[in-house]
């Protein structure tokens, strides 16, 4: 049993938990609460070490026993040690330290929602739950946006991250992408100046969707790339909505249209 906080796992995982930079060099992210470890069991991401406390449910017990069948170094530490390690308020009692996986874009495309500017980590996860209710093929991100392996993304992508492939990088790649390929995106932005309805652009055909972040809107290198801007109507007083509910919104017209 771990016991010290001083102790190297211990601060490996503080570390991915509290700097992007971190995870980053290592490739590396933290997964807590037995659902999101559950779901990287089941899509068999790797994992460097796993962490747990004497209150991980039955459930979260039935995991670590297949996590030992494969081989996967596990540390039992106090759930006094568990509070103060955790992100959560709540810990569930297990941690894991994951190997992120950069899944490669499936060809052909046709459905590719790009993250521009989402600089705050719940939003940013709620936008790849419903990427990955909506079925979208891939998650671009933009690299002035937040990190997609932080702890609030996870916890709000609800296991996205082990269902689409995910990329957060440059404009230049984000544009290749979507391009160069046989049938190249057309590539909607959604803006609030836009004259053209969401209900009324043709979203039926493979495109990818430009979201932005609520306050500053999407930056120069999005408006460059987009072929047609579009809006949400929005009759009422409010004059914006939330970067997720947007694009929630937006995925869910696009599979409206392609079921009819």
């Amino acid at each position: 049993m771990i016991k010290s906080n001083q102790n190297p796992k211990i601060q490996k995982t503080r570390a991915l938990l509290q700097q992007s930079k971190e995870r980053k060099i290592s490739d590396l992210f933290v997964v807590e609460g037995v659902r999101l470890f559950e779901e990287a069991m089941r899509a068999n991401w790797e994992m460097d070490f796993i962490l747990y406390s004497d209150n991980l449910s039955t459930r979260g017990l039935e995991l670590l026993n297949q996590a030992e069948e494969r081989k996967i170094a596990i540390d039992e530490i106090p759930f006094s040690l568990m509070r103060k390690v955790a992100d959560t308020e709540h810990p569930q009692g297990i941690i894991a330290v994951v190997h992120q996986k950069k899944a490669p874009i499936p060809r052909p495309l046709n459905f590719v929602l790009i993250c521009d500017s989402i600089s705050d980590p719940g939003n940013l996860g709620t936008i790849l739950r419903s990427a990955d209710a909506a079925h979208v093929q891939a998650v671009l991100i933009s690299p002035n946006s937040t990190d997609p392996y932080s702890p609030k993304v996870v916890r709000a992508g609800m296991g996205a991250h082990f269902h689409i492939p995910i990329n957060q990088t440059d404009w230049q790649e984000i544009y290749g992408i979507c391009r160069n390929s046989k049938q190249p995106l057309h590539t909607y932005l959604a803006a609030a100046e836009a004259d053209l309805s969401c209900w009324d652009a043709d979203l039926r055909i493979p495109c990818a969707i430009i979201v932005g972040s609520e306050a500053s809107g999407a930056g120069n290198e999005a408006h460059d790339m987009a072929d047609t801007k579009f809006k949400i109507p929005m009759p009422g007083e409010s004059e914006s909505l939330n970067a997720a509910v947007a694009a929630s919104i937006l995925l869910f017209e696009t599979l409206r249209q392609r079921s009819t």
